[in-house]
């Protein structure tokens, strides 16, 4: 049995809710907000605001492009939130160490249980990174070098547009240079007796159908792993779970190390362009 099999709900809802482990979650929200709208100010020259890819109100995108002729590099991010919090707006605090280094980057959104559901949330963001793969000359940008990272849920659906099935967009293979994912959850199905459930109202059936643990891809770009010191069990259990199967399938996966940090901090390393965080992107970028 899994760890999860055995914990009264007091116990389960504890080990996924990752605010648990800090003081105050606002104290993160906030710097989000704030990071992102200096972010935004810095570079108002840079930005191409809410792109739309998909006919849902929230199938948009904020682009950063740097100065220049291009093609770029381009780094797609996925924000969390559970799927029912946040958006591209407070997510865009990382663009300025990306555009310092001649990176596009992306804030991509999607529509928030429960308006849409797990489903719908997952077949959104992989139509979104599909566009930028289609499009990514329109905006400078190289489609050939096409990173994503995505935090928490954004972990969780990184891993989900790995699954895709590529060869029924035009691929032979996986287009993506390489992916990361930060604190990610990658099987659901022990959310579905939590308050986490409640937007999104998961059956069994659909949190395994929408678990990235049950559909591991065959051919895949590299995956960093990596996830904050102070995190609850099994959020850590379920990276190191998740990539372990997708070793056993022959796919080229790093585990990062980040002490000091936790499920909500961890992300403004991106911005820090010394950190082992960004510097791992940064690896897959120039590879």
């Amino acid at each position: 049995m899994k760890p999860y099999e055995t914990m009264d709900l007091e116990t389960l809802e504890r080990e996924y809710s990752p605010s648990s482990c800090i003081d105050d979650i606002m104290v993160y929200i906030n710097q989000y907000e704030k990071r992102s709208a200096d972010a935004q100010r810095k570079l108002e020259f840079n930005i191409r605001p809410n792109v739309k890819y998909g006919i849902e109100e929230r199938s948009h995108m904020d682009v950063f492009v740097p100065d220049g002729t291009g093609p770029f590099p381009v780094h797609v991010f996925i924000h969390g939130g559970y799927w029912q919090q946040l958006s591209k707006n407070e997510s865009c605090f990382a663009a300025p160490n990306f555009i310092d280094h001649n990176i596009i980057f992306i804030a991509l959104d999607y529509t928030l249980a429960p308006q849409a559901s797990i489903e719908e949330i997952i077949d959104q963001s992989r139509r979104g990174i599909i566009t930028i793969l289609k499009n990514a000359p329109s905006f400078k940008g190289d489609p050939d070098n096409i990173t994503i990272s995505g935090s928490s849920a954004g972990g969780h659906l990184v891993a989900e547009v790995l699954s895709t099935d590529w060869t029924a967009y035009g691929y032979d293979r996986c287009p993506l240079k390489g992916a990361m994912a930060i604190s990610g959850i990658f099987d659901l199905e022990p959310l579905v007796k939590t308050y986490v459930n409640e937007p999104l109202k998961m059956s069994v059936e659909v949190a395994r159908a929408a678990s990235p643990l049950h559909h591991i891809p065959n051919d895949c770009c590299p995956i960093i792993f990596t996830y904050g010191e102070n995190e609850t069990s099994e959020f850590k259990r379920q990276t190191h779970e998740y990539m372990d199967e997708c070793l056993r399938r022959g796919i080229d996966c790093a585990y990062l190390d980040m002490p000091a940090v936790n499920h909500f901090d961890i992300v403004f390393d991106l911005n820090e362009k010394d950190s082992p965080l960004f510097q791992a992107v940064l690896h897959q970028i120039e590879a």
